[in-house]
């Protein structure tokens, strides 16, 4: 896919596209301004290949951008944007590059959450075996009482 370098600001025409699929599927008061701001602070960090800590101070708050990403990213709403934009290229390829990253940070978790699965499996098992080789040895060890 084609980089493109994102400046922060949707076209007002972009910007209604994407607040009629998100009236749509949510029930988000989009009238409000911080719901552009954020989408724009997203694509910026997306599209511009920045860490969340260098948006500028005019999109809001790095932290609250990333936890309200992460929110939509959960609920999907990144995918449906990208699905329902289809006949916006432009904006269609912008929500598309969000998706992947979507995408990427879905698979990191799920391999991190399959990792602490496997740990926790392995210190049973490891725990297990020596209780058992604990006790075989206490079996095979004749009584002095006897």
């Amino acid at each position: 896919m084609k980089s493109i370098k994102y400046t922060g600001k949707l076209s007002d025409g972009q910007w209604d596209k994407v607040a009629y699929i998100l009236s749509r599927t949510t029930r988000l008061d989009l009238t409000q301004h911080e719901y552009r701001a954020f989408v724009e602070a997203v694509l910026w960090v997306i599209l511009n290949r920045k860490a969340w800590a260098d948006i500028p101070p005019h999109f809001g708050k790095p932290k609250s951008i990333y936890t309200r990403f992460y929110r939509w990213n959960e609920n999907a709403l990144w995918h449906i944007l990208a699905r329902r934009s289809i006949h916006d290229q432009e904006l269609h390829q912008m929500l598309a590059q969000i998706n992947d990253r979507c995408d990427f940070l879905n698979r990191r978790r799920e391999f991190r959450s399959q990792d602490r699965i496997d740990s926790r499996q392995e210190n049973s098992a490891t725990l297990a075996n020596h209780q058992n080789g604990v006790i075989a040895q206490q079996e095979s060890t004749p009584d002095p009482s006897h």
